[in-house]
């Protein structure tokens, strides 16, 4: 072989070991960027559960005890329950119920698939597929306010009533109960639907 084919050998040698060079080291510097990349998002998403793990508490089996502004006793319970850090009094709960005693013997029970409680004023806040249960009557609706700070309880969306006394149906019900007045409204301004016997 001549020098100059050795020398043009050599060239495509040296040719072909840098191009090998360069393509397995930008694959292998792609590959670890990936990798870096993966690691930076998982240390990312491991410190925000840390994070709002830090920035709420939850509970299960939650109950509280307490007297409304009449002083009639209750009691709240819920399955599931959590709190920010920043709002410790007002408790998220999930499948949530109360019962209320009131003085002359009586029991009012509320259920609901969640809400929130707050513990400071015992304002309740019932959603979804609510039901209520006072001796022989029952209610149903989509939502439930008892707010004890202002002596005021709202039920509203879908409100349906069955008592031996009649049935009602109505968009809005709202309770003054310091003055027990009751007013029954439809959010269309349509017409309410009472039946009552005797």
């Amino acid at each position: 072989m001549t020098d100059r084919k050795k020398n043009i050998l050599i060239i495509q040698i040296l040719i072909f070991i840098v191009g090998v060079l360069i393509i397995y080291f930008t694959y292998l510097n792609k590959d670890s960027n990936q990798k870096v990349e993966t690691v930076q998002k998982i240390k990312q998403k491991e410190n925000d559960e840390k994070k709002t793990d830090l920035d709420s508490n939850t509970f299960e089996n939650v109950e509280y005890k307490g007297v409304d502004l009449r002083g009639n006793r209750y009691t709240i319970k819920s399955e599931v329950a959590d709190f920010k850090v920043e709002n410790p009094e007002l408790i998220n709960m999930k499948v949530m119920s109360a019962v209320f005693y009131f003085k002359d013997g009586t029991i009012l029970r509320v259920r609901g698939d969640y809400g929130t409680y707050n513990n400071k004023t015992n304002d309740m806040n019932f959603r979804e597929n609510i039901k209520v249960t006072y001796k022989e009557d029952a209610l149903f609706s989509d939502n439930l306010d008892f707010l004890n700070s202002k002596n005021y309880l709202k039920i509203y969306g879908n409100v349906r009533a069955e008592s031996i006394k009649g049935n009602i149906k109505a968009d809005n019900l709202e309770f003054d109960l310091l003055k027990q007045t009751l007013d029954i409204s439809m959010f269309n301004n349509g017409q309410i639907n009472m039946v009552l016997s005797n």
